[in-house]
């Protein structure tokens, strides 16, 4: 039996771990073609020879690497159809008096500014071969404001171009929606640039405090991700997905 997205090309980034390492993982189990991106070129030697799969170097914050990402799609299998934009990190929930310049630019770069280039990149691509969607992956920081400032605003900017592009776009058959995942088993943490603030105690006990905290499996999230890559969601777009076991509404 063919997969659910048999055929279809996927762009993902931060593909060498996490999130982005088993939404590569379900959409070559399920038919796709894919090039995985990823900054760390140690974390993607797992993808090495990998039928179906092309492994790519790539700082999602330099524009020159997002074309080659596009290149790499074009040259391996002839088009792009799906794009996740999973690459990010968090500010380590620093508050607003003590988010520096430095701190700031880097989240809004890599979380907002980041995809934005990417799907600007992506979608004629998308037109051409007649249509195509678009994943961003937000947080539960988007929905709250019990986040770092820097890290809250780039999530809920993201849903905000989300929304933007899937207006835009819906009649060249490009659908762009977002997931907003609660907590997850990833290092994100360690991938952020060192400890969690102290202000960070404030959002463990909010956590401590629901019904039930779930720390979610990074498959959980592929799995969504394929949903929404695939014909079965084919009316779906400008949505915002949580993906948090009810995170969101507590």
């Amino acid at each position: 039996m063919a997969g659910r997205i048999e055929g279809k090309v996927a762009l993902v980034t931060g593909a060498g771990n996490g999130m982005g390492l088993e939404t590569v993982k379900r959409f070559v189990e399920e038919g796709a073609r894919v090039v995985a991106a990823d900054i760390r070129a140690d974390d993607l030697e797992q993808w090495q020879g990998v039928d179906g799969v092309v492994p790519i170097v790539a700082d999602v914050m330099q524009q020159s690497d997002i074309d080659k990402m596009m290149a790499a799609a074009i040259q391996n299998f002839g088009e792009l159809e799906v794009v996740c934009n999973i690459a990010g990190m968090n500010d380590l929930s620093y508050p607003l008096l003590d988010t520096d310049d430095e701190r700031w630019d880097r989240i809004l770069d890599l979380d907002l500014k980041a995809p934005f280039r990417i799907c600007r990149a992506a979608v004629p691509l998308m037109i051409e071969r007649g249509g195509g969607s678009i994943i961003n992956i937000g947080s539960y920081a988007a929905l709250r404001g019990n986040h770092g400032p820097s890290y809250t605003a780039a999530k809920a900017g993201l849903a905000g171009l989300t929304k933007s592009i899937a207006f835009g776009y819906v009649e060249n058959n490009v659908r762009c929606n977002i997931i907003h995942p609660g907590g997850m088993r990833t290092n994100i943490g360690e991938h952020s640039g060192g400890a969690y603030h102290p202000a960070q105690a404030k959002l463990s006990k909010i956590c401590a405090a629901m019904p039930v905290m779930c720390y979610a499996d990074p498959r959980e999230i592929a799995n969504a991700c394929l949903f929404l890559a695939s014909d079965d969601a084919k009316l779906i777009t400008g949505a915002e997905l949580s993906v948090d076991l009810g995170m969101s509404v507590c």
